[in-house]
């Protein structure tokens, strides 16, 4: 590992560090390079990434060169720091990486957190590509990551959930509000409706700006000015042409159409359901309800990483099986970084397991998480204490509940393999499969040859 390298990864130990003052510092000495484009900032539970990256390639098709900052990464750094679709090069990422780290060293010395310093660099990398505008995806929370300094003409926010209650509150009122804060003085502000009237007042109320320009994403592809919230409203049609998406990445590109059709001026000549339309044709986001195929066997990929995101994952699977889309699961694999309600958690995956007849569970350990995994015997005895009957074995590396998994699968062709519970699980296994590479990583993929509306 190069120096460089090894100064990124001893920032590890600064472990977790909200707050905006040590960023801000170091924006000063690197020139501020964050204002040198706007940004669209994403602050959500559940995905704010699929949103990212289909703004993004909206974007770049739309002949509008975008940074794409996303954390955590899946098999390497680079991975956070997307031009295009394309993550930086490695010599690229160190070249930037050295610059944060020279302003770090001025004195006096002002050392960021692994976080903040693969952020300063995507700052750095995009100011000196050039790029038109970026989009932006906070870490945790909102109020105090350091995203939140981006230059931001719109702030968008997502689904929220009970996460991390440690840091951002034991409610979802708390949780909203940190998230909320995102949210600029000027520009667009939009929020995927929740039905909980508490937890829109603590939205509303975090935003603290006049509403005219404040809007719930209502009903799919209705939106409601914060203004005439209270009001009843009557649906819109649908947005078409998301078949075959996960709930969550179709939800993710209705609020991508909503965000580019309600910013103040447009930004290309192309109507923003043609470029999210092509958007969609073209990303893979790695990782998110991701099948792939691996030495014959079908394989789905997912990163449901809390109770909501696991419903939801599950929900989409039963509906794939009901209407022949996906064959049943026969081989599961589960593994999972630490959980607020650890049964809150399983229980829609064990309603999927009864429902669908599923024979085997695989039990493991996210490797290189930033916390410890669950422990696979922890996991076995819900399981067991919930009435799974299915054969259930524990693996606890990653490497090897795959190969088990392969070698059951292969003695049946007819029972695919899914793994989720945790995006690092996603990325070892991705690291396993020899899937950690640029091309696989790139999420603006096959680029066209020309731009869609010629």
């Amino acid at each position: 590992m190069s120096e460089i390298r090894d100064w990124l990864e001893g920032l590890r130990s600064l472990g977790m560090r909200p707050g905006l003052e040590v960023t801000s510092i170091l924006l000063s000495r690197l020139g501020m390079p964050h204002m040198k484009f706007p940004c669209i900032h994403v602050a959500g539970s559940n995905g704010k990434g699929s949103l990212c990256v289909i703004l993004s390639n909206s974007f770049t098709l739309s002949g509008i060169s975008c940074g794409l900052f996303t954390s955590p990464h899946l098999c390497f750094v680079e991975e956070r720091v997307r031009i295009d679709g394309v993550p930086i090069s490695s010599d690229d990422f160190d070249k930037v990486l050295f610059k944060v780290k020279e302003a770090a060293e001025m004195e006096p010395v002002t050392l960021p957190s692994y976080y903040e310093a693969t952020f300063l660099a995507a700052m750095v990398a995009f100011a000196d590509a050039g790029i038109d505008r970026a989009v932006i995806e906070t870490g945790l929370g909102g109020r105090l990551d350091a995203t939140r300094l981006c230059l931001a003409d719109c702030c968008v926010l997502t689904e929220i959930a009970l996460e991390h209650t440690d840091v951002l509150g034991e409610t979802l009122g708390e949780i909203a509000a940190e998230k909320a804060a995102i949210a600029r003085p000027t520009g667009l502000f939009i929020a995927r409706w929740n039905y909980d009237a508490s937890v829109r007042k603590a939205i509303e109320d975090a935003v603290h700006r006049p509403t005219h320009a404040c809007w719930w994403r209502y009903d799919r592809a209705m939106t409601v000015p914060f203004t005439k919230a209270d009001e009843s409203h009557r649906p819109v049609p649908d947005i078409e042409g998301f078949d075959g998406w996960s709930s969550f990445q179709q939800d993710a590109a209705r609020l991508a159409e909503i965000t580019l059709r309600y910013f103040s001026s447009p930004l290309t000549n192309v109507e923003p359901k043609e470029m999210v339309s092509s958007a969609v044709m073209h990303t893979v986001w790695p990782g998110r309800m991701q099948w792939l195929e691996y030495e014959g066997v079908p394989i789905l990929l997912d990163a449901a990483h809390n109770p909501s995101g696991m419903e939801k994952v599950c929900e989409q699977l039963r509906v794939q099986m009901e209407n022949d889309i996906h064959p049943t699961p026969g081989i599961i694999i589960i593994g999972s970084t630490p959980q607020n309600d650890i049964v809150e958690f399983l229980n829609p995956l064990i309603e999927l397991i009864v429902e669908g007849e599923v024979e085997h569970i695989i039990v493991t350990e996210p490797q290189k998480g930033r916390r410890d995994a669950i422990p696979s015997a922890e996991i076995v005895l819900e399981l067991q204490a919930q009435g799974v009957l299915s054969k259930i074995e524990q693996h606890p590396l990653p490497e090897d509940a795959l190969t088990r998994a392969l070698e059951i699968a292969k003695s049946d062709p007819s029972q695919p393999i899914l793994a989720f519970g945790s995006l690092y699980l996603v990325g070892n296994l991705l690291e396993v499969m020899g899937l950690n590479d640029v091309e696989s990583m790139t999420v603006l993929r096959p680029a066209p040859e020309k731009k869609y509306w010629t």
